[in-house]
């Protein structure tokens, strides 16, 4: 650091006095993402780097590191989320109101930072880096400003619209593999049929597990990759909320909009980390809404009602319904448990002539095409009939399908094959009378003689009421 150079906090600057500063910042780096390039007027290409500073719990700002590639490359480097550096020289410049400004993190002032050739950064270790260190447990909005893992999955249509993004507090439940694949133009990214790493870390809080966390951007990866299952408490800023249509489950995005903060100094942090330690995973519930369930657009009723629209209404309608089985005959013949499905078209298959083969002539090609033995054209499925019950009566077959099955019971088909009868008796009174609520779905098809009642989802404990307030 030159002898001259004046430490400036940035509580001290101001967008009315923009311009060079001669001087040198201290802080930590809370979020990184990786450096672009642009072709100039000049035809010379030219790279910025964006990254958010801190210097102290309230006062954080965006950076923007502009320089040729080959340069920016060495400086981008030689720092990394969570390290603290030194500024040297910074421009202040008023915040652009610009497309580019909506690509960037929201700070609590009205100007940004710009570095060039004038400029450097430098990461600082030793006694004058712990002084910042705290800085890393400070997330960089209210404790108490976030939604639910339960909210994200029953509320995603909704949420999905809010495109500056959601705050989310959960645990790292697992952080995947990398994953290399080819990229379609995408609105809210730079990316154009391009390959392209992609991480996914599976989040997890006190009621609901299964909930993805994915990340596009080389710098964000990197950070993601040093969580740690079971250990670390993310409090995740301006992440969007996204559809995930092989899942068919809503999930979250990192943009480069988002910050995150690892184990964060608050009350709901530590109350969440004991939460997650009293439960094990396993025993979490792991919602899966059907991807034509809206539970924004769902009517809340009771079984009479649900009765009355499914013998007026001519149309898919989805409901919500608090309620009891009354009826979940687990140790009964496994016939009416288990069904053989095509895993082409996941129709149930009928037994004929002692084979199990789908009826549709395109599934029946395909089996020629890619197998010998027809047995491996099937899987088998949980197909279930229970009875709903309430205070105003109850309705009989209702749909119990496969993927709800597997969360409630929390087991396979082959691992509940394999349970003796006292066994899937004790399976069957875990539930049986226990007051639940569900999402259902009225289905018409022109396969059946009247429409079919289906359970399309499990609601977390947290959206039980008494009954008094249905």
């Amino acid at each position: 650091m030159g002898a001259n150079q004046r430490v400036v906090k940035l509580n001290r600057m101001s967008s009315d006095n923009p311009g060079f500063i001669d001087g040198v910042l201290f802080g930590m780096v809370i979020g990184k993402v990786e450096m672009r390039t642009f072709d100039g007027s000049d035809r010379h290409q030219r790279s910025v780097l964006n990254f958010t500073f801190r210097d102290s719990p309230k006062d954080f700002i965006n950076v923007a590191y502009w320089l040729a590639p080959k340069d920016l490359i060495i400086v981008s480097s030689k720092f990394s989320t969570g390290d603290v550096v030194a500024i040297h020289y910074p421009n202040v410049k008023p915040k652009s109101e610009d497309r580019a400004h909506s690509y960037t993190p929201w700070t609590p002032f009205s100007f940004e930072l710009s570095l060039n050739e004038k400029s450097y950064v430098e990461k600082i270790e030793g006694p004058k880096a712990k002084q910042y260190e705290f800085l890393a447990y400070v997330p960089c909005r209210a404790g108490n400003d976030y939604y639910t893992l339960a909210q994200i999955v029953t509320h995603g249509e909704q949420l999905m619209k809010k495109t500056e993004g959601i705050n989310v507090l959960a645990g790292v439940q697992q952080v995947g593999v990398l994953k290399t694949i080819r990229t379609r133009r995408q609105r809210d990214t730079d990316y154009d049929n391009e390959e392209k790493q992609l991480l996914e870390v599976l989040l997890f809080d006190g009621e609901t597990s299964g909930v993805w966390l994915t990340f596009w951007d080389s710098e964000q990866i990197k950070f993601a990759q040093r969580w740690i299952p079971e250990e670390h408490i993310i409090f995740c800023v301006g992440v969007r909320v996204r559809y995930d249509e092989y899942r068919k489950v809503y999930g979250l995005t990192a943009t480069r909009q988002s910050l995150f903060t690892v184990n964060p100094d608050t009350n709901e942090s530590a109350q969440l980390f004991e939460s997650m330690r009293s439960i094990p995973v396993d025993d979490l519930l792991n919602v899966a809404l059907d991807g034509a369930f809206n539970s924004l657009q769902a009517t809340v009723v009771t079984i009479q009602e649900l009765k009355q629209y499914l013998s007026d209404g001519e149309n898919n309608d989805t409901f919500i319904v608090q309620c009891f089985l009354s009826h979940f005959d687990l140790d009964g013949p496994l016939n009416q448990i288990i069904t053989k499905k095509c895993i082409f078209c996941n129709r149930s298959i009928r037994e004929t002539n002692g084979v199990n083969e789908c009826s549709e002539a395109e599934c029946r090609m395909k089996l020629l095409e890619q197998m010998n033995d027809e047995n491996l054209s099937t899987k088998e499925s949980f197909n279930i009939n229970v009875h709903l019950t309430d205070q105003t009566g109850t309705i009989t077959n209702v749909k119990l399908g496969d993927d709800v099955a597997r969360k409630i019971l929390k087991c396979s088909v082959d691992e509940f094959i394999l349970m003796n009868d006292e066994q899937k008796t004790k399976l069957k009174w875990t539930y049986l009378l226990e007051k639940l609520r569900f999402g259902i779905q009225i289905k018409n098809s022109t396969n059946y003689a009247r429409p079919l009642l289906r359970i399309a989802c499990l609601f977390p404990r947290e959206y039980l009421t008494t009954m008094d307030d249905e």
